[in-house]
């Protein structure tokens, strides 16, 4: 359970602490709604592309080995994210930064997190670990906007990065590999 929710959780944080906040982000910053908003389109281009990656990496690597490579590739991109001011090159890192972000939902949200549990239980204790995603998606708002007001898209990135090394470490230390496994094996 501490893993499904744990993921969930750092999923949910992703989208309503960093995507979905890009625009707000970008007009403090200084920059026009409209150009907000097209900066914001295109970097949200990159959805479609990691829910693709996803869905293909967990079947053909494995789920841990997607989840880990994906919350790597994130905090990476997350890191240098803020340190980018050059319009072109502030999209092109966005958009690679919204591949793995979304790489993880489509591997956690449908894939992963369903497979941690018996057929019994499936949809109850996915429902519950969901339970604890939404949880954090009511918090993100809150926290994410003071990080922003305190420190800048480099403390709300900073948030998105210390959830995934948790993500990471529980994920690494608790979580089974359900590749190519018959779900009744699992438990």
């Amino acid at each position: 359970m501490i893993v499904g929710a744990t993921t969930l959780i750092v999923m949910n944080t992703l989208i309503f602490g960093f995507v979905t906040w890009l625009p707000s982000f970008f007009v403090q910053e200084g920059l026009s709604i409209v150009t907000s908003f097209r900066y914001s389109l295109s970097m949200s281009l990159g959805a479609p592309l990691g829910s693709a990656i996803g869905a293909f990496a967990a079947d053909s690597w494995g789920r841990k080995p997607t989840i880990v490579g994906a919350s790597l590739l994130t905090i990476a991109l997350g890191g240098i994210y803020p340190f980018i001011h050059q319009p072109v090159a502030l999209i092109t890192i966005g958009f690679l930064l919204t591949v793995p972000i979304y790489i993880l939902v489509a591997t956690l949200f449908a894939i992963y997190v369903p497979e941690l549990f018996p057929t019994e239980v499936r949809l109850r204790a996915a429902g519950i670990c969901n339970t604890f995603g939404r949880g954090a998606t009511i918090l993100t708002p809150f926290v994410a906007v003071a990080l922003f007001r305190s420190y800048g898209i480099r403390g709300v990135l900073g948030m998105m990065i210390g959830f995934l090394i948790v993500q990471i470490l529980i994920v690494l230390r608790f979580g089974i590999e359900p590749k190519k496994r018959r779900l009744e094996d699992l438990e």
